[in-house]
């Protein structure tokens, strides 16, 4: 390493650029819509740029031998970034230009899973996975027992990227074995994965120390029609975390985008089903559903509904009408409609919905 240079300046000179160009992958993600996607795609080559020539700063030869495992996290979240930007080039070259920046910004995921194992050491990368409202949480807050230390953190159960019906597993880093934890069951959207969709709660789970599960659906996409081989395949999760971690049965909130949320509804709603709140988002919805739903079941059952009002694929007034079927239901309705929000997860309401969710007294 040379001489004029420190390993924090160093550090700082390839961290900071690869967190800011997380930041502008969450925005387009929040505000991806056709009325958006040029906009966003011109930020998402500005970053391209600002990350190749960042990258220049992960020369071996400018690193300490003792830093290089971090050298290495570091170059690795470097390259899937850059490796997704990639298909940018494709935009304007195709009938669906959405889909070619939906992918580049699928790089936010991989960068996520390449520099999270950093955050317990480095302050700047654990503030990053925060939510903002709650920057003062220590970066080591873990119980002194270490019949546990294993299972904290992130766990992929049978659920690589090829593998359908396993499930993706966040423990706190401060788990303690007498306690009992919230659990949030978070369902992707259609053609999705529980591994990326993970990401979608970390931050919140992690700052509210909640147990986080990320199912895979069994097949393409949730059971919304046909035979339902998720909804066992989510109970069987559900038995066998309770099997590894303490778990608050009182607080088991099943959440899902869109068909995620289309299959909370289906789901959630039936007498077996184990979850006491239900949280759909951008969901599709039949008044139908409701009918053929127990009246016992739905009776002051938590449900939160999230919609935005510029959602292009299930148009908004679906979730008016759900809000008005599921209050007639009896049941307790928290009902959110985002106004610049079109049809994506919306991690910013991630804390109040974890306010609502959490409420004692629901």
């Amino acid at each position: 390493m040379t001489q004029e240079k420190s390993f924090e300046e160093v550090l700082l000179k390839v961290i900071e650029p690869l967190l800011e160009g997380l930041r502008v992958l969450e925005r387009g993600s929040r505000y991806i819509g056709p009325a958006t996607m040029d906009s966003i795609s011109s930020e998402l080559l500005a970053t391209r740029q600002k990350l190749r020539n960042a990258s220049e700063n992960l020369r071996e030869s400018d690193w300490l031998p003792e830093a290089q495992p971090i050298r290495d996290l570091v170059s690795e979240a470097y390259r899937v970034a850059l490796r997704g930007l990639e298909t940018l080039d494709e935009v304007g070259k195709q009938a669906n230009d959405m889909m070619s920046i939906y992918r580049a910004l699928g790089a936010r995921t991989r960068v996520c899973d390449a520099i999270y194992p950093l955050a317990t050491h480095f302050s700047l990368i654990h503030r990053f996975f925060l939510d903002s409202r709650k920057q003062d949480v220590p970066r080591f807050k873990i119980s002194d027992s270490s019949n546990d230390e294993g299972i904290r953190g992130i766990h992929h159960i049978e659920n690589d990227r090829k593998q359908r019906g396993g499930f993706s597993l966040y423990v706190p880093e401060s788990y303690e074995e007498g306690r009992a934890y919230p659990v949030v069951f978070a369902l992707h959207g259609g053609s999705g994965h529980g591994s990326t969709y993970l990401w979608s709660w970390l931050r919140t789970a992690r700052t509210e120390e909640l147990v986080l599960v990320s199912p895979t659906s069994v097949g393409g996409t949730w059971a919304i029609m046909g035979n339902d081989q998720d909804s066992p395949n989510l109970h069987r999760i559900l038995e066998s975390i309770s099997g590894i971690v303490n778990i608050d049965d009182r607080k088991l909130m099943l959440t899902g985008m869109s068909d995620g949320g289309t299959f909370t509804y289906v789901s959630g709603c039936t007498d077996d089903s184990p979850f006491t709140h239900l949280a759909p988002c951008s969901a599709s919805f039949h008044p139908m559903l409701v009918e053929m739903m127990s009246k016992d079941r739905l009776r002051n059952l938590p449900i939160c509904i999230t919609h935005g009002a510029l959602d292009w694929m299930f148009t908004v007034d679906i979730a008016q009408t759900a809000e008005y079927a599921f209050s007639a239901a009896g049941a307790d309705v928290f009902y959110r409609e985002i106004p610049d929000l079109a049809h994506t997860y919306p991690e910013d309401a991630n804390p109040e919905l974890v306010d609502w969710f959490l409420d004692a007294n629901r």
